[in-house]
């Protein structure tokens, strides 16, 4: 009686605070800072993509300067409709769909290999017949393999740190317990990582780098959700090993994209490939150069807006160097804004992360807010020419639909664990030991 006398407080007190709070507040609950940080990202967006995008759309658009622009905002407030409504809805009513639509997002992924629409020399596109636009299933598949593999690991909080994730790698250790092996790799490998196996593998063949940002969240995701480092090790160990060997054959049969993989990484010739091998080492070197041009030009300041001498001169001005797009026009300064952004993100997410009672919401939003700024980080690296040419865009900023949309949706289960936490209706632990 005295703990529901004490929930019935706590829920009236916040039921109060919530009333006596303004309409903003009321309207854009949650994690107030994190909420300013996405207007001010999408306000670069427009500034970025209109700049950027101008003398394209001159010629594509019939004159149209403000083409694109008008289409990244028209994703951007769909993106923002989305996030609004996901931030309102308890995380807890989505958990059971969080399967069926990591379901539904692979075979949208697959369907790619089939109908897909090819786009800077990749099939990783579908198009949507009745409104004319296409995404990219990837996106999808990210974020609800998060939710996936959040939800396995805190089915298992209170043994995971106890039991092998992997049965034995050997053919004798497997005949030493066949048994215990079997249980092993139909109760936990199976349903723990084999959505990131699945996942990562169908993204793989079309887009090596998004495979790899993918897995390498869901990595630190298992280590954060208390897998043990040894088990982690041989994970990692038999990827890398898997991984090396596809890339090896895929070279020798020039299957998919393996010579543009192997050349960026700097392990290979481009003379030694096909003449497309040979174009795109060509082009990548180019927008290295473009970038790194755009990148000096900026100086501390920068050239200022819808300044930019290098938008005609640099590919993918608009979305996979926007970051170098962005230092030549504001400069130093705007740059260190941009990822102090994206720091940011994650900084909130690492606060509600610590504020959550329990493991599946801390680990949705950790997965979340590590995915994006991850893959913001790498488009900045291969910007300042410190990683290579990937392909990856920068999360709300550069120019694009699926992107922006699930993008905003990761980040609106994110608002949604905050604004449950505000008021007070995320799970409770069931026993002190350990989160459930």
């Amino acid at each position: 009686n005295e703990m529901a006398e004490q929930k019935n407080i706590q829920s009236g007190s916040a039921e109060a605070e919530v009333e006596s709070s303004g309409f903003f507040a009321r309207f854009f609950s949650g994690d107030k800072p994190l909420w300013a940080i996405i207007i001010l990202l999408a306000i670069f967006s427009l500034l970025v993509v209109y700049s950027s995008t101008a003398s394209m759309a001159y010629k594509n658009a019939g004159g149209n300067t403000a083409h694109y622009f008008f289409n990244q905002l028209f994703f951007i407030l769909l993106g923002f409709t989305f996030m609004w409504g996901i931030h309102k809805i308890n995380y807890q009513r989505l958990v059971p769909f969080y399967k069926l639509l990591f379901w539904f997002a692979l075979v949208c992924l697959a369907l790619t290999f089939v109908i897909g629409v090819n786009l800077n020399s990749a099939s990783r596109w579908l198009r949507i017949p009745i409104l004319g636009i296409t995404f990219q299933p990837s996106d999808f598949v990210r974020v609800t393999l998060v939710g996936v593999l959040a939800q396995q690991l805190a089915k298992r909080q209170k043994v995971i740190d106890k039991i092998p994730i992997l049965p034995a790698l050997t053919l004798g250790g497997w005949r030493k317990d066949p048994h215990k092996n079997m249980e092993i790799l139909l109760n936990t490998t199976l349903p723990l990582l084999g959505p990131v196996v699945l996942a990562c593998g169908a993204i793989f063949f079309s887009n090596f780098s998004t495979a790899a940002l993918t897995f390498v969240t869901c990595c630190v995701m298992l280590f954060i959700g208390r897998v043990r480092l040894k088990e982690l090790f041989r994970l990692v160990s038999l990827v890398v090993v898997c991984v090396v060997a596809a890339i090896a054959v895929m070279y020798m049969f020039n299957i998919g994209r393996s010579h543009t993989w192997v050349n960026r990484l700097g392990l290979g010739d481009a003379l030694s490939g096909t003449e497309q091998v040979q174009i795109q080492s060509e082009e990548d070197n180019l927008q290295k150069e473009q970038a790194l041009i755009a990148i000096a030009s900026g100086g501390i300041a920068g050239k200022g807006p819808g300044n930019s001498t290098q938008r005609s001169n640099l590919p993918h001005a608009y979305s996979d160097f926007a970051y170098a797009f962005i230092v030549e026009e504001y400069g130093l300064i705007g740059s260190c804004v941009i990822l102090f952004l994206y720091l940011c993100i994650f900084f909130r997410g690492i606060v509600i992360f610590q504020r959550c009672a329990t493991a599946l919401p801390s680990l949705l939003v950790l997965g979340l807010s590590l995915m994006i700024t991850l893959q913001a980080l790498i488009n900045m690296l291969v910007s300042v020419g410190f990683f290579p040419v990937t392909g990856q865009t920068l999360p709300l900023i550069s120019l694009g639909g699926s992107s922006v949309v699930f993008t905003s949706m990761s980040l609106g289960i994110i608002l949604g664990v905050s604004r449950q936490m505000k008021e007070q209706s995320l799970d409770q632990p069931k026993n002190e030991s350990l989160l459930e």
